[in-house]
This record gives structure tokens, sequence and C-alpha cells, in this order.
């Protein structure tokens, strides 16, 4: 296997396009593609970057017969392992939500709540988005887990915003309009959340199309 087909399987493992790689490696898409085609070599920064970057040694992509596949990087426990902070902040803002539900929850209706009750559990959801964000960017995972990590999470993280907001639209309502108004208020937060999943989903699958180019 030359370098560039070796290049090529490693940005495909990862899920890349030859866009998203040359971004990350700082060269254009058309020196990507040469390393690939095999028309043009990289230099040894950019060797040493792409080892670096897939977790592979110089010698695997350097020597056309060094296949020994204990240096290749574990697709299937890579991604295990850049699921783990998905998982991690996901568990802190689902705990940070039900905290900001139980302290605002004083047995009134729930758009009478008020917003200096919630902000712990709302504190400790922001702190679930810090902990992702400084992963995701220190340890350069794929943009997919962006886009998964904000299809789960505005669910959890509109609840509260949502609830509390509702209170001053509350003032503008009569009491026979409350009704109808907390059904309104459910409806808008399965359609908002639905509408954002959905065009998250459709990014994802984007990015996961273009990969395969």
């Amino acid at each position: 296997m030359t370098l560039g087909e070796k290049i090529q399987k490693c940005r495909k493992t990862k899920g890349l396009s030859q866009e998203g790689l040359a971004s990350v490696l700082g060269v254009s898409r058309q020196a990507l593609s040469k390393w690939e085609c095999n028309t043009s070599t990289p230099d040894i920064d950019r060797i040493v970057a792409l080892s670096n970057y897939f977790n592979v040694s110089t010698d695997y992509l350097l020597k056309d017969g060094y296949e020994d596949e204990s240096v290749v990087l574990d697709t299937k426990a890579k991604n295990q392992s850049e699921g783990i902070p998905i998982a991690i902040s996901t568990a802190i803002i689902a705990i940070g939500l039900i905290i900001a539900l139980a302290m605002a929850n004083d047995g009134t209706k729930f758009f009478y709540w008020q917003f200096s009750s919630a902000v712990l559990g709302m504190g400790i959801q922001i702190l679930g988005i810090c902990i992702f964000e400084v992963l995701y960017f220190s340890k350069h995972f794929e943009i997919k887990n962006q886009y998964l990590f904000w299809g789960i999470n505005t669910w959890l993280l509109s609840v509260m915003p949502i609830i509390l907001s509702s209170g001053a639209l509350l003032k503008l309502l009569t009491r026979f309009e409350i009704i109808h108004y907390s059904f309104t208020i459910m409806l808008f937060y399965f359609v908002f959340n639905g509408v954002l999943t959905f065009i998250l989903s459709i990014f994802s699958k984007r990015l996961l199309n273009q990969s395969k180019l």
C-alpha cells in the first residue's frame, strides 16, 4: 500500500472529507488530493502531523511494505472513546436539568416558576457544555460528534429557558387562556427541538457523504 493509499484509508476511517483533513493540516484540498493520488509527497512536517493526527507511526506511512496493524488506529475503539465525552457531558446536563426542575418547582404551575430558583441546575448544564467543547477542541474530535451532541442535548437544554420565558408571556393571557397556553408551550417545545434535530441530522448525513468522496 502506497503513502497516498494509506492517507486516504486513514482519512476515510475517521470519516473526513478531503476538505476536512486539508483544513486540519493547513494545506489546500488540491495538495491533499495529489498526496492521495501519489503525484506529490508531503514534507516531513506534514508526515509527522499525519502520524499524530491518525495515531499511526511514521514507519507505517512511509514504508510501502509496512502493514503492522498494531500501529493502525483501532477505529471502533476510537469511536467509542470519542463517544465518552458526549455521554459524560449529556449525563451532567441531564443532572443539571433534574436539579433545575426540582429547585424551581414550588408547587405552582410551571409558568410561575422563578429563574433564580433554577440557577444552580442551569449552571451545571452550562458546565456540561463547557466540558464537551473543551474536550472536542483539545482532542480534535470529528465534527459529526458536534452534531450528535447538540442533536441530543438541545432537548435537555431548551426545557428550562422555554419554561421560564413562558412566565413573561403568561402576563398577557386571561385565566381561561392559561389551559390552552400550557399545551401551546409543550407543542412549541417538541416542534422546536424536532426541527433542530432534523436539521442537525441533515448536516451530519451530508458530512458523512462528503467523507466518502
